[in-house]
């Protein structure tokens, strides 16, 4: 559904064009703006628009895409500014525009999953259909027609030609001051909410000759959590939507988060309550014709716990957690660990990663050492005569785990 709205927004873009190279010169100040609300989706409103033509802007306020109904936000995506920089190809506008800038200003977005599951970017694609498709007209209105006499009546163009001939979109556009706002519905019985703040970056699109398939998108962008300075994030990506099975790669960057802005997602699964701590590390999610590649590193800081009610005799191999936790610990105090997700998307594999792999083997020879040096030291009396088999069960137990790539 991300596709989709990119290629609204571009089409926006188009249409904004169009008004430029059909009613050019004082018509435009009449028409264009009729011209480009005419041809708006239903699901799409703009508050202003704005023509300069002494220095070849045009711009979008307040542009906003409904959010499908049922879900909580009234909006998708609100959009404070979209600008547009563009220069006459040839001189003269029949020849075409060549759009240098496009920039976003303050877009604020709703990602939202209600308790049954359902999430909008994936019902907007049915929402979206459920409008009637406008078609962009090719020539002037009747009423453009009968201002003539305020302008050159435009040239039509060669049905030959294709619209990347006379509309050269720029290799990418930026985005300042956004937001995100993620809105949860799943882990209580009240929604959830994370907000990413202060997000720029560059998004680069590329299309086909007509603007009406993405061809590929990439981007980098940053921004702070839920309005706090001191907790950063980078995220870049690429991503092939052609591709039948999803085909993206992502990398993400995160500094020094509030681990319990997200107790919600592990709570159910952790044998631990943590009352404090933060995280930061690399994340890699990379995604091919359907199967995730994934590879990542944590590091948790400062970091305080109690074991929670009725795990307090759960062991892993026959270490307590909070033994366990001391094998991932580095003198600095830091906890640090690293897993792999290989596989179908589907039904994905955890595995460990190379510094898991030596925190536990470090565990494993201490519990193979601490075995076998209390079995030689019990009274002869007192031997049980299993300590080469119990040796060989532990050996063989962590050598499985530390074997699986």
């Amino acid at each position: 559904m991300i596709k989709k709205i990119l290629i609204v927004l571009v089409i926006l873009a188009i249409i904004a064009a169009a008004a430029v190279y059909v009613y050019r010169q004082t018509i435009i100040q009449h028409y264009g703006e009729k011209f480009i609300r005419d041809n708006l989706p239903g699901y799409i409103t703009i508050d202003k628009i704005k023509f300069d033509l002494g220095n070849n802007v045009f711009s979008l306020s307040g542009l906003k895409i409904l959010n499908p109904p049922t879900f909580l936000a009234k909006y998708l995506l609100v959009i404070e500014e979209v600008r547009c920089a563009y220069k006459i190809k040839g001189g003269i506008i029949p020849e075409g525009l060549d759009v240098t800038e496009i920039s976003f200003k303050r877009p604020e977005v709703s990602v939202e999953r209600l308790p049954d599951g359902r999430v909008n970017l994936v019902e907007m694609d049915r929402f979206t259909k459920s409008f009637s498709i406008k078609k962009m007209p090719t020539g002037l209105s009747e009423e453009a027609k009968k201002a003539k006499s305020a302008a050159v009546a435009p040239q039509s163009v060669a049905s030959t030609r294709k619209l990347s001939d006379i509309l050269i979109l720029p290799p990418s556009f930026s985005i300042e001051r956004g937001k995100v706002f993620f809105i949860d519905g799943v882990p209580y019985q009240k929604p959830y909410e994370i907000t990413i703040d202060s997000v720029k970056g560059d998004v680069s699109i590329s299309f086909n000759d007509n603007y009406t398939e993405i061809l590929s998108v990439a981007f980098t962008l940053t921004g702070i959590l839920n309005g706090i300075s001191d907790e950063r994030l980078k995220w870049t990506a690429s991503l092939d939507p052609r591709s039948p099975k999803l085909t993206m790669s992502n990398r993400f960057e995160v500094s020094s988060l509030d681990i319990l802005t997200f107790e919600p997602y592990y709570y159910a699964h952790s044998p631990i309550i943590f009352k404090r701590g933060r995280f930061s590390g690399d994340l890699i999610f990379d995604f091919y014709n359907g199967n995730i590649g994934s590879t990542n590193e944590i590091r948790l800081s400062g970091i305080s716990f109690i074991v929670k009610e009725g795990s307090e005799n759960g062991q892993f191999f026959e270490t307590s957690v909070p033994d366990l936790i001391r094998y991932f610990t580095t003198n600095s105090g830091d906890v640090v660990f690293d897993f792999k997700i290989k596989g179908d998307i589907a039904d994905p594999k955890f595995y460990l990663g190379p510094i898991s792999k030596r925190a536990l083997t470090s565990m494993a020879i201490d519990k193979i050492s601490s075995y076998a040096i209390n079995q030689i030291t019990k009274p002869a009396n007192d031997a049980t005569g299993g300590t080469v088999d119990k040796t060989k069960e532990y050996i063989n137990m962590f050598r499985d785990l530390i074997q699986k790539k």
